[in-house]
Formats: structure tokens, sequence, C-alpha cells
């Protein structure tokens, strides 16, 4: 094992020799290929973003400026620097100074308010956070300067885009005061030294902080590019946004890797999607189902030219057929495929590129090289019999090495190697993985993990509420939505309205609010007492007109 800022990381020196031989683990840094991206291609464009374009070179001395200013306000090796920004280069800038200066980047999606930010931010313990203006109509420089008060950690908030609220600092006058024609050398970090702190939901509805390493964090995109073959040549596009695994790696980390453009759009709009496609010549994107399913609705998608478009990756949920039918029909040029991850993973398991509509209908695909995966048993005891369903194990060298909450990995750790993902599935004669369902309590909604027991948490303190269940009703957009199964205390009544303000009063992030609510009388129970949320999803069909909860 080996210690960062007192969290001891998952580290056996015998699998890393083999990752490292096989070559699994890189043994670089993203400020090492970004170096080497800027030298081969200077005047190539690196980011098309909402301000415009920026080649290597220019986005050089961008990253160089910021590397430079972070350590002029005290960052050092192994110090956390949280970012919540949308999709803009600055992201992109931060991730990779953090690197060249070795120290740990924590993205952080915009979605997110005052309520799960403060816990995110007491668990990272960042020394800087940079944060745009107001976005989308909420005002995040307000929130960073009230947090940068409530978190100790916090010496400094940095904002882009906006002017910065009195004792924050604008990117615009961070980036300008630490502009330098000679920049600092930077910091060589150890490959197996953490490097990123990335949060998920867990089981307790609490977030999760998973440590990744240089090592770890790149061979997620290094397996990735070698399967599919990509180049130079590639335009990358990312909507899910760089504050998430799937951004992080597959947007920001790749086109980094290979020396390509990246396409950002800092807000998911299919029409203007469409139009990207036609005047960037954008090769590849990834993205949760509805996205794929609202480019095949989008009603310019017949008047420009896609055919550059060759590769849509879709996650977070099997691959609805009907979506892949009509997406083969409407994308010809296009190779829709899926996969299984998690944000301790990445994609460790994916369909090939030559998979046929079948396989990528009706399975998740294979591990990448070097990742195993075993189905225990529920007791995680024994390997469950071949082809059946059980729990979920995997290990290898995209696997994290450990949690800011180190309590985590005595029980999500078997023998300190295989990772108890939570997740149950089967695996066919043909090696190939089938995802049956998950273990742990959470709704997978649009590719965004809804923490269903802090809702419920949230929900128990209405004074008309005696008891709920949040569970996922199954949407062909979005994949799952959630719905809020409630009792009410006697003579009380509660609806949809009165749950939507009370969340928001209690400052909950909207995209975590259930869409659907429906009051019980008494939910179906174990023998124990504990309320079985399978029965409720049974209901709720059996209620709904043509098979769906109202």
């Amino acid at each position: 094992m080996k210690d960062w800022q007192g969290y001891l990381t998952q580290f056996k020196p015998e699998l890393a020799a083999t990752y490292r031989a096989q070559g699994w683990w890189p043994q670089r840094t993203l400020a090492g290929y970004f170096d080497a991206a800027a030298a081969a291609h200077p005047s190539k464009t690196a980011i098309v973003d909402r301000s415009g374009r920026i080649t290597y070179a220019e986005l050089k001395t961008l990253v160089y400026n910021v590397s430079d200013g972070l350590r002029a306000l005290g960052i050092e090796p192994g110090d956390v620097v949280t970012a919540q920004l949308p999709n803009w280069r600055e992201m992109v800038v931060v991730a990779i100074a953090c690197s060249r200066i070795g120290a740990v980047y924590n993205g952080i999606a915009p979605i997110f308010r005052g309520r799960d930010m403060k816990v995110m931010l007491e668990l990272a313990s960042p020394k800087v956070l940079v944060v745009p203006g107001v976005f989308r109509g909420f005002d995040h420089a307000a929130m960073g300067s009230r947090l940068s008060e409530e978190v100790a950690s916090i010496s400094k908030v940095i904002v882009v885009g906006d002017e910065a609220p009195e004792g924050a600092m604008s990117w615009t006058s961070f980036t300008d005061t630490n502009s330098s024609s000679s920049p600092s050398t930077p910091v060589a970090p150890d490959p197996d030294s953490v490097c990123q702190l990335a949060f998920t939901s867990g089981t307790t509805g609490k977030p999760k902080g998973i440590l990744h390493t240089h090592n770890t964090a790149l061979s997620s995109t290094k397996a990735f590019v070698d399967r599919f073959d990509l180049v130079a040549n590639d335009v990358f596009h990312m909507a899910s946004t760089l504050g998430h695994q799937t951004g992080f790696l597959y947007g920001l980390q790749m086109p980094i890797m290979t020396g390509s453009t990246l396409v950002l759009q800092e807000v998911w709009e299919p029409e203007a999607f469409v139009e990207l496609v036609d005047q960037e010549k954008i090769t590849m994107t990834n993205g949760a189902i509805p996205y794929l399913a609202d480019l095949l609705r989008a009603p310019n998608l017949s008047r420009h030219d896609m055919s550059s478009l060759r590769l849509f990756g879709c996650f977070g949920a099997g691959l609805p057929r009907p979506i892949a039918i009509r997406a083969t029909s409407a994308l010809p040029n296009c190779k829709v495929f899926g996969g299984w991850g998690m944000t301790e993973t990445g994609l460790a398991v994916t369909n090939l590129a030559d998979d046929t509509l079948e396989l990528v209908c009706e399975t998740d695909g294979l591990p990448v090289p070097g990742t195993e995966i075993r189905i225990l048993d529920d007791n995680l005891s024994a390997q469950a019999p071949a082809g059946a369903e059980g729990e979920l194990v995997t290990r290898g060298p995209l696997r994290h090495l450990g949690f800011v909450q180190s309590e985590l990995s005595k029980t999500l750790f078997l023998d300190g190697d295989w990772y108890v993902t939570g997740d149950r599935g089967r695996i066919r004669s043909d090696g190939r993985l089938i995802m049956t369902g998950r273990s742990k309590d959470i709704i997978v909604r649009g590719g965004e993990n809804v923490p269903v027991a802090e809702v419920e948490a949230l929900l128990l303190e209405h004074p008309s509420v005696r008891s709920v269940a949040v569970v996922g009703t199954p949407d062909e957009r979005l994949g799952e939505k959630a719905c809020a199964c409630v009792i009410c205390e006697p003579s009380s009544s509660f609806d949809l309205e009165q749950m939507r303000a009370f969340l928001a009063a209690k400052d909950l992030t909207p995209q975590y609010w259930p869409e659907l609510l429906e009051c019980f009388e008494e939910f179906p129970t174990t023998a124990s007492g504990k309320t079985q949320k399978f029965r409720l999803r049974e209901q709720l069909t059996a209620r709904a007109p043509g098979g769906s909860a109202k």
C-alpha cells in the first residue's frame, strides 16, 4: 500500500510489475502527453468550444501560466485543486496544469449546488476552487465564495467568465498575473502517485471519493484508444460533463493522448451537435443513451453531412434495440456500441468495433486487455456457476487504488485486490458480459447516478411523509426515471409540486429530484420489515396505463 495525505491506496507491487511489463500502465502523465502533442502539432486546433478555437501552442502557453499561478497560490505536489466548470477549455487547462505540478485534480460537474458541493469539498479539502460566474442562471461565483468561508481548506476561489466577487480572483486576472515567457520547470511526479480525486454516488447516498493515479487513469484512456484504433486525425466530441469520469477520460484525456482535436459542448443540444459534425468533421463521441435518442430525433439530421461520424459510444445502461436499429439506418457510416464501466474503473468492458448489432444489443462486450472480471455468489465467497447471475467483481490496470474514505477499502476490496462493483451480471461462454441489474441502491438517470438514500432521507423530513422509497422506472430516453413512492401521515397529503418545492428548499441538486410521485397505503415488505423495492416497481407498472408510472 502507498500513502497519500494519510489515505491508504491499494497498491500491489507484483501486479504493478505485470501492468508495466505488458504496457497497460503507460508510466507517463497527462502533462507529458500534452507536451508531446504540443511539440508535434503546435499549430493544430486543440479545442473548439464556446470561445472559439485554440491551437496546441496557444493552449500550452495558457497551461504554463496556470501551473505557475497555482504554484504562486501555494499549491504543492499532492494538494487538491477543485474545478467545477462547464465544458470549457479552462477545465482542460486546470487538469493539465495540475498534472504538470503534481497536484491532484478534482473535477466536479456544474449541476451540483451548495449542499452536495459542501459534502464533496469537505472530503476533498482543496486549497483552490475554480468555478464559473453565472452559468445557466445559477451564480456559481457566489456559491463558491460562500463555500470558501465554510470549508477551511479553501484559500482562493478563481472565477471564470465573469467578474469575481470580493475575496475571489477572476480567471483573466489570474492568468495575466502569471503570464511569463520563461515558465518554471515542471515537477516529475511518480506515475503511481494520486493525480485525480473523482466523486461518485455510494450505496449510502454519500459520495465516494475515488483515488486514481496517473497510471490507472491514463490506462483507461489508453485501452479505449487501442481498442478502437484512434489516431491524431480523429476529431473528438464531448457533451457529457468533463466533471464526470466519461468526460474526463474520453473527452479531456483522450484527444491529448492522441494529439487530436476536441470539440466541446457546454450543454447538450442535438441540433447544434448535428451542425458541429458537419462543420468540424467529428469522428467520435461518447455519452449516455439519451444523447443518441435525441440525435435521431433532431429535425436537421437529414440536412447535414454526418458521414465523418464513425463511432458513437453509449454508456450507462444497455443499448435498446429499437434505438440501435434506428441509428444503423440514420447513420450508416457510424458504429454504435456500448460497454460497462464506473468511475472506479473507467470503461473496463466494451463492445468491439466489428461487433454485430445483435452482440451490441445483447451484451456489454468483452473486458479490455488486462482487465479481469468474475461473477461471485451472493455471499461473495465463491465463483457463481458458469453462466449464472451473480455479483460482479473486477481487477486490472484500470481500477482505482482507493478512496478518500479509507474505511470503504475494507468492505469493497476482496483480498485487497478484486473490487466489489455492486453490479450484477453473468458471463457467457464466449467471455462476454451481460449486465442484469444493480445490487447497490442507485438509479442511473441519463448517465447520472441518483443517490437514492440521500433523497429518501430528505423526503422523510417533510411533515406529511411517513415513509418513502425512491425507485427507478424504465424510460426510453433516459434509461430510468426516479419515482418517489410515499406513505403519507394520517390526514395528510403530498404531491409532486410540494415535493419539488421541498427539495429545492433543501438545496438538493435538481437532477436528483424524482420526476414521478405515487402515494401508497402500505409498502410490500420482507419478513424482517424491509421494503421490497422490486415489488414496488411491479406495482407501479401495474398501476399505470400503458405500463409505466404516471
